[in-house]
């Protein structure tokens, strides 16, 4: 019977930018969902205008991720701002007037926004809140005493501190985007059978974002994203096809290995003839699975290559490289190193 596989709970998300740089990860996360929509126009004729066929367009992949923590990294990637460090903030401290109701504070106090003026605001031990203008560090109040405890609030700089700038012309940020969650199984006694990972490579963030504070509740940071075409860099042997995507779901399961549902390989290109004596060639070798998916390249490190003749030819047992030896032919196998049972080989002809 085969394992029936469930998706379960939310997911990690991970965030980089085209660096590989970590921009942002979310571990505490409410809900985490993926949303594919995919529009259609139907094409009608004949009499009674009947349906001969529905075009589908405007394929879209939206992720919707919100993490039960304050999570300034998440906020910063969706406007395109980076988390700095070392603010000016309004800060307050308690102290001691003295005589004439005048006061120090430890801190420097500044100006708003570089004006002239250096304000602060005391509230004396009646309640009362009445703003007061600094020199340096020091202020004076109009109806203070000596001794009282009072609270002094100022602007200063908190070196300590960081921050995420909201601009008024909003850029979000486009990046790569890795979801992570467990699959789970009731048919194993390990109930966890593995992972699924959902990687999104480029995907722009909305730029939108809400942040609601209540007095009997939590503030949750939302995170919006729709992804992008995205085209692989064409590797050796792909040629024409490779194609546009907006992400790759994958499953990794714990105890699975690649090769198990393989049921052949195949050398590229077949038989083949070295350009001179001693040339070189690499062999590119492809599993083919008996799911009906894609045939795919094998790790090469996990295939062992023999030669037939090596005084005609050799090939590195691990790396399928080529080497002619001298002029005649030798045939080149390769097996799966874990399942020699499956194998494939071709004839290289030395000049």
């Amino acid at each position: 019977m085969a394992t029936r596989k469930f998706l379960t709970s939310v997911a990690d998300v991970y965030g980089y930018d085209q660096s590989e740089n970590l921009l942002f990860v979310g571990k505490t996360l409410l809900d985490s969902s993926m949303e594919v929509s995919l529009g259609s126009a139907p094409v009608r004729g004949g009499r009674g205008n009947q349906l001969q066929y529905i075009y589908y367009h405007t394929g879209e992949m939206k992720f919707t991720l919100t993490d039960t923590q304050w999570n300034p990294a998440f906020l910063g990637a969706t406007v395109g701002s980076a988390v700095a460090t070392s603010n000016n903030i309004y800060g307050e401290e308690t102290i001691s007037l003295t005589s004439g109701g005048g006061g120090t504070v430890t801190g420097t106090p500044l100006a708003w926004a570089g004006g002239a003026t250096i304000y602060g605001w005391v509230t004396q031990k009646s309640g009362v809140v009445e703003r007061v203008t600094f020199t340096g560090s020091a202020f004076a109040t109009s109806s203070g005493s000596v001794s009282d405890v009072v609270c002094v609030r100022y602007y200063k700089l908190n070196a300590a501190s960081t921050s995420v700038t909201v601009p008024s012309n909003m850029i979000p940020s486009v990046v790569k985007l890795v979801m992570e969650t467990q699959l789970n199984s009731a048919d194993v006694s390990t109930n966890k059978i593995g992972i699924v990972q959902i990687i999104a490579p480029t995907v722009t963030l909305s730029g939108a974002f809400t942040i609601s504070m209540k007095s009997d509740g939590v503030s949750n940071t939302p995170l919006t994203a729709t992804a992008l075409a995205y085209t692989e860099p064409a590797a050796a042997g792909v040629g024409c096809a490779t194609a546009p995507y907006y992400a790759k779901l994958i499953e990794v399961l714990d105890s699975a290995n690649w090769y198990d549902n393989v049921i052949g390989l195949s050398i590229q290109g077949g038989d083949f003839s070295l350009a001179t004596t001693l040339g070189t060639a690499t062999l590119t070798v492809w599993a083919i699975p008996n799911t009906g998916g894609a045939a795919f390249r094998p790790p090469v490190a996990n295939l062992t290559f023999t030669s037939g003749t090596p005084g005609k030819a050799t090939v590195g047992a691990n790396t399928g490289l080529v080497t002619g030896v001298a002029a005649g032919t030798t045939l080149i196998t390769v097996v799966i190193t874990a399942k020699n049972t499956i194998e494939t080989s071709c004839t290289v002809t030395v000049p």
